[in-house]
């Protein structure tokens, strides 16, 4: 069994996105952030191949930090991503 502490890094953050099933390409992503936050939002991509999140995380580099993975997802499409950051 996983502790909690174990998911939460002590600084930055780790990013977890996961592809759920269906046609469309569309991602959970859960973020575990240095201080024990868990920020969870859905990635899909619009019609012009934008990157959106839904919700928006309220910290701005959560947010800029999921977009910039995106672009990764987007083009491998794979199952399961995950990165450390910070």
């Amino acid at each position: 069994m996983v502790s909690s502490q174990e998911l939460h890094p002590s600084a930055g953050a780790r990013f977890v996105c996961e592809r759920e099933p269906g046609e469309s390409l569309r991602y959970r992503a859960n973020v575990y952030v240095a201080g024990g936050a868990t920020i969870t939002a859905a990635l899909t991509w619009d019609q012009a191949g934008q990157a959106t999140l839904a919700p928006v995380p309220d910290d701005p580099w959560v947010a800029n930090e999921l977009l910039k993975l995106a672009r990764v997802l987007k083009h491998s499409g794979q199952a399961r991503l995950v990165r450390w950051r910070g």
